[in-house]
């Protein structure tokens, strides 16, 4: 049943009007409820900077830790990040306190990642089922929240379909 429900979950982020990708953000080891992990993720998948980011193809990880310390610095300005570790596509992308990037390769896989998960812009239903995969992870010194959000991206059909429509 679980996995029904979550299956149905995912198709209606992937069915929403304008949507590009989906971004599954799974959060671990938060320093806090299960709900404040939710509301960490919603934060993240909600923040307009980096659903434009993941819209482009654009690994933007500075737009993602902005979006995760925004958060954090509202609500748990108390809980030190040093052991945070950020994951995109299943890749590393911050430890120890700072992110791991060496080069264009790097960039180059992140932004595979997102247009692996790219959904087609004429396609009549979704063509695939892919995410853009996004891991934070508070590591050993968080606590026992978890939670697993799921959003979509921000595109310019979006708007226009959105910036056009008449009640």
């Amino acid at each position: 049943l679980l996995e029904v429900c979550q299956g149905l979950a995912a198709d209606l982020v992937r069915n929403g009007e304008g949507t590009g990708h989906v971004m599954r953000v799974q959060i671990s080891n938060f320093p806090g409820t299960d709900n404040e992990a939710r509301r960490l993720g919603r934060h993240v998948v909600n923040s307009p900077l980096f659903k434009c980011a993941v819209s482009g193809n654009d690994p933007n990880t500075g737009r993602l830790a902005g979006a995760i310390g925004s958060f954090m610095g509202k609500f748990k300005e108390e809980e030190g990040l040093d052991d945070v570790t950020l994951t995109l596509g299943g890749r590393d992308i911050f430890a120890k306190g700072k992110f791991i990037l060496e080069g264009d390769e790097v960039e180059r896989e992140l932004s595979d990642h997102m247009k692996d998960a790219q959904l087609g812009e004429v396609d009549e239903f979704p063509q695939h089922q892919k995410f853009v995969e996004i891991g934070i992870d508070f590591g050993s010194s968080g606590g026992a929240g978890v939670a697993t959000i799921l959003g979509s991206d921000l595109t310019a059909e979006y708007v226009t379909v959105n910036a056009d429509y008449r009640s």
